[in-house]
């Protein structure tokens, strides 16, 4: 199986902020829908839409592609916004900038998030694989685990470059 980045959204590529002002524009799903050709995003919730455009993190977006084309790593949504979002629509929602294609499941809607993690891992054998997340995990998952603090930025792309880097190299060996 492919490399896999477990991704949680909020404080990883939607930053943590108190208050956070967008202009917000109603007509932003039909917009995008045209200007992307994918119809599916005007029939997401104008709020989400607008939130997700508007808010997410465009340098963490960056950083998670690199990761994705430089190891042709999927990602596993970990996210709370798993519970409230199907596959397809967490997909979607992802094909605003172009990354939907590499949403390829969720964890199971089990807790705590670090279980549920592990019996994907488990279930899939998942023999390469980084979290991306802003609650501490690191004393179950080592180095695989990224604690990003606010939003993915340079520094923690750093470290996921090199535990993917390292785990690549074993697995060659």
């Amino acid at each position: 199986m492919k490399p896999c980045i477990f991704l949680d959204i909020d404080g990883v590529i939607n930053p943590n902020r108190k208050k956070t002002t967008y202009h917000f524009d109603y007509s932003l799903p039909n917009n995008l829908a045209k200007k992307l050709n994918h119809p599916k995003i005007a029939d997401l919730n104008v709020y989400l839409v607008n939130q997700v455009y508007s808010c997410f993190s465009k340098e963490s977006i960056d950083y998670l592609k690199k990761l994705i084309e430089k190891y042709n790593a999927q990602i596993i949504i970990t996210s709370s916004w798993r519970i409230v979002y199907s596959l397809e629509q967490l997909q979607t929602m992802f094909d605003i900038f172009g990354l939907g294609k590499y949403i390829k499941a969720t964890t199971p809607l089990i807790s705590p998030r670090t279980k549920a993690i592990q019996e994907f891992i488990d279930e899939y054998n998942i023999t390469s694989y980084i979290i991306l997340d802003d609650f501490d995990m690191s004393n179950v998952f080592d180095y695989h685990f990224i604690y990003v603090r606010n939003y993915f930025k340079e520094f923690d792309y750093k470290k996921a470059d090199y535990a993917l880097f390292i785990q690549q190299k074993e697995l060659s060996n």
